[in-house]
């Protein structure tokens, strides 16, 4: 895991241009920062700058940070999902509405429908 200052990147590889890409993971709905390098040194070192460029430019601007979210286990798993674009649009537009990050809500939402789903089976 990287971390930095709370902010935990999420990493994957892109083979096309054969580069590891960090992002924030816990910062809301959208990442606050963003990196690209072709080792995990590099990654770690960019993705510290990329924190560091982004708290500079809220400091510069009178804008607040967007703090980062807690990051539990839960959330360490991957799930790829491919959505209609209307439903995604009205996921995020929801998880915007409620002031959380998108994979927040998507679990939120899943553990409802678990609930929901458990207490009518048990009925």
């Amino acid at each position: 895991m990287i971390e930095h200052k709370g902010y935990i990147a999420d990493i994957e590889y892109d083979d096309s241009v054969d580069m590891l890409y960090g992002r924030v993971a816990n910062s809301g709905s959208y990442s606050v920062a963003n990196c690209l390098a072709s080792d995990v040194e590099g990654l770690k070192r960019e993705f510290a700058f990329s924190i560091e460029v982004y708290l500079e430019h809220c400091a510069e601007n009178g804008i607040e940070p967007v703090p980062p979210e807690p990051f539990g286990e839960f959330l360490s798993e991957r799930l790829h999902l491919r959505l209609d674009e209307t439903l995604l649009g009205r996921i995020e537009q929801a998880a915007r509405d409620s002031d959380q990050s998108l994979d927040c809500w998507v679990a939120q939402a899943l553990e409802r429908s678990l609930a929901a789903e458990t207490s009518t089976l048990e009925a």
